[in-house]
């Protein structure tokens, strides 16, 4: 059972990728360029459980929300696509109250650094390092990572603003329930001016402005759906750890992504996702069953920093 909770609590942090069809052409990089990042983002999570058998030792609430700097090293790049190398770094408790730069305190921590290989189309592979961060960091540089290379899948001819279109890709992340697919509608709202920096906050006071260049604006809608039946959605997975499990699923994200025309970069990006289970998980034969009732929600925010205020490694 406890192994079979791990997947219920990593399903929290599951959320679809931008889109399928995306807006064509990859970022402009090349070898040795050097970018930065700061992502901030926070989750809660609210978990009530009923047990027969024993009383699970289980958090029923639980926050977390955290800043990060992620420095992105291009170490090659082709039309085939590129190779990077990211430092991703946290603010450290005992930063001098009052900096103008706390983004530069944070690289002066131990540094968890990850490559990564991205395809033309926007696959990646030969990740490495991942497994050092923990499940928020995870979370946070997957999130970025699936954000960064959102202009770079084909689309079917060019994309235009006002455009409309709808796609559904499968949940691929472990869950209690089968049959989830992720129904999307997306839209090229319009162009307008890259994000300007948000002034009331000092922290976010030195984030680059690139307010002269023209950005493409793009909103993604998604819906969780459940194909599998409430009283049998038992993954495979589960079937072979002799489980069985029945129940819902449901779930929102809405996600905008500003990204620039000249250089094809992910300049800034929110997300709000909410996903709610109620599900029963049992052995087999009946005996030893769990009921779980979930409701958790996140937010998360990434901007495109200015390199003249980093201290690159």
């Amino acid at each position: 059972m406890a192994r079979a909770f791990l997947f219920v609590a990593l399903f929290v942090l599951a959320v679809p990728n931008c889109f399928s069809q995306r807006l064509p052409g990859a970022p402009r990089l090349r070898s040795g360029q050097i970018l930065f990042y700061r992502i901030d983002f926070s989750s809660s999570r609210d978990l009530k459980t009923e047990s027969r058998v024993t009383t699970p030792l289980i958090p029923s609430a639980e926050r977390t929300s955290g800043s990060a700097l992620l420095q992105v090293e291009v170490l090659d790049a082709s039309a085939y696509g590129f190779r990077l190398k990211t430092y991703y770094s946290e603010p450290q408790p005992d930063a001098a109250a009052g900096s103008s730069a706390p983004e530069s305190n944070a690289a002066s921590g131990a540094d968890k650094v990850i490559e990564v290989t991205i395809a033309s189309n926007g696959f990646a592979s030969q990740i490495k390092g991942f497994d050092q961060l923990s499940p928020a960091q995870q979370f946070a540089w997957s999130d970025w990572l699936g954000r960064f290379t959102a202009s770079m899948a084909p689309s079917k001819g060019t994309m235009h603003p006002g455009q409309k279109w709808e796609s559904s890709e499968a949940e691929t992340a472990p869950a209690p329930i089968a049959g989830l697919v992720w129904k999307k509608k997306s839209q090229y709202v319009h162009d307008e001016r890259c994000p300007a920096p948000v002034a009331s906050s000092e922290a976010k006071s030195i984030e680059i402005s690139r307010a002269s260049e023209p950005c493409a604006v793009l909103l993604v809608r998604s819906a969780l759906r459940q194909k599998s039946s409430p009283k049998n959605s038992t993954p495979q997975d589960y079937k072979l750890r002799n489980l069985k499990t029945r129940g819902t699923v449901s779930g929102t994200d809405e996600t905008i992504l500003y990204v620039a025309l000249a250089t094809g970069l992910l300049v800034r990006s929110t997300e709000d996702a909410k996903q709610s289970m109620d599900v029963f998980v049992a052995l087999a034969d009946g005996s030893n069953q769990v009921h779980y009732a979930l409701n958790a929600k996140s937010h998360s925010e990434i901007l495109l920093l200015t390199d003249s205020l980093q201290t690159p490694h």
